[in-house]
């Protein structure tokens, strides 16, 4: 939709009014996918989309500490920690601290949370779920360690080697599948996966503590992020829901938001990331038809002006499912869902 000036919009606002209030009103309909408005009276503007559920207030974690972050800890020696945007753990163990991701966000305030916690005792290892700056980009405020084991999988190693990212370690120790190691007696299992990175991602699990770890995926109590979490393999996305349930966990970090999840959030973003999947592909086979129906309306001069009609025809009849059917269980699904339904409808097209 090409938006009106101001003065264009009062002016057709009253053209509709005088030929009648069913066709001005819907000229008034709010579509997420468009661009969004500081005006408040704009069809379009930043109030027309819901505010986050209370329940999802209700969940969010609070700052706790004097230096901007909230620390809790969530089963013996496994602590959580988050800036309310970015997440990440460290486990406490009589041999020494394993700390899981390091954020450039949390900056030394992730050694201060681990100093208060744990006093004196010293990081040993560093576990990177995957090789992304903005999750592992605080890695230099470690780099003064020696000694220091940073582990991370065999592909993001190599993928660090041709092109470093400011602040990410380079790993010391990697391993291509698995990994199953101990520290103070604590087992910790490492699993690749593809379900966001280009190159690789890695499970972390800690089966003592039932604490899993997939960074990128869901947000707990919310719709996920822009484009399923921004992911480079959507069906390796829609696949993981699975591997994630075959653990026996209690506690998910996903590396977004301040909450905490569990099971259940991992299965509710199961569930609503399939209805965006199906609802794209039940909408599918009369994609030929609009387009020709299209081609029509453009008097077959432009091909691809028809292409993107049929495509954003899929997507916003998509999204207007899901969001009447997900606004009142997940947050910011109307912020959402059109970019996820874009996403399916994009891998449909080229799969």
């Amino acid at each position: 939709m090409r938006y009106l000036s101001s003065v264009s919009a009062v002016a057709c606002l009253a053209t509709f009014a005088a030929i009648g209030a069913t066709t001005a009103d819907a000229a008034q309909v709010h579509n997420p996918a468009n661009t969004i408005s500081t005006d408040v009276e704009h069809p379009d503007g930043f109030r027309r989309f819901a505010p986050e559920l209370p329940a999802m207030r209700e969940r969010a974690a609070r700052i706790n500490t004097d230096f901007g972050l909230h620390v809790s800890e969530i089963e013996p020696g496994l602590f959580f920690v988050t800036d309310l945007i970015y997440q990440s753990a460290f486990l406490v163990t009589d041999a020494g601290v394993v700390v899981f991701d390091a954020p450039p966000s949390f900056g030394e305030r992730l050694r201060a949370a681990i100093e208060m916690s744990a006093p004196g005792v010293p990081v040993t290892h560093l576990v990177l779920s995957h090789k992304h700056a903005d999750h592992n980009g605080g890695g230099y405020t470690f780099a003064d360690i020696d000694g220091l084991t940073v582990i991370g999988a065999e592909a993001s190693a190599e993928s660090l080697a041709d092109n470093p990212l400011h602040g990410v370690l380079a790993p010391t120790e990697t391993f291509k599948d698995t990994l199953s190691f101990s520290v103070g007696g604590v087992p910790i299992e490492l699993r690749t996966a593809g379900f966001h990175a280009n190159d690789t991602d890695v499970i972390i699990y800690l089966p003592d503590r039932k604490f899993l770890m997939a960074v990128d995926t869901i947000t707990p109590g919310e719709a996920p992020f822009m484009n399923f979490g921004a992911t480079a393999n959507l069906e390796g996305y829609m696949a993981s829901f699975d591997t994630f349930l075959d653990y026996d966990f209690e506690h998910f970090l996903s590396g977004h938001v301040s909450v905490l999840g569990n099971r259940q959030d991992v299965e509710t973003a199961r569930d609503y990331a399939h209805d965006v999947r199906d609802t794209v592909y039940a909408l599918w086979p009369g994609f030929l038809d609009r387009f020709m129906a299209n081609m029509e309306l453009t008097e077959f001069q432009h091909g691809n002006l028809a292409y993107r009609m049929t495509m954003e025809e899929i997507r916003d009849e998509c999204a207007s499912g899901i969001i009447e059917r997900w606004e009142d269980t997940l947050s910011v699904v109307d912020l959402w869902a059109d970019s996820h339904c874009e996403t399916v409808v994009l891998h449909a097209i080229m799969h």
